[in-house]
């Protein structure tokens, strides 16, 4: 490994609430179980974790009153700008 340096990661701030919501929820809320399946090793929990701890270092919105509503048009926001999600992409 070349460099242990910080990387930094830039996201719309629609994205940086949502992602930061979802890994509240499974990794806090849920404890990791949400993820059972999908994680090959206590590392990428580890990883997930940091993504969550600089989101919410870096983020007053949830924390403030009213983070639901603001939550819901910053998922409103992000699925129009992107669409509906490929969960059939490759098959067939």
């Amino acid at each position: 490994m070349a460099d242990n340096g910080p990387v930094g990661i830039a996201l719309e701030r629609d994205e940086a609430l949502v992602l930061f919501e979802f890994l509240q929820r499974v990794l806090e809320d849920e404890n990791g179980e949400g993820l059972r399946e999908a994680i090959e090793d206590d590392a990428e929990l580890w990883a997930l974790n940091a993504v969550m701890a600089v989101l919410e270092r870096s983020l007053a919105e949830p924390f403030a009153p009213g983070f639901e509503k603001l939550l819901k048009a910053a998922k409103k926001a992000v699925r129009e700008r992107s669409g509906a999600w490929p969960w059939d992409a490759g098959e067939g």
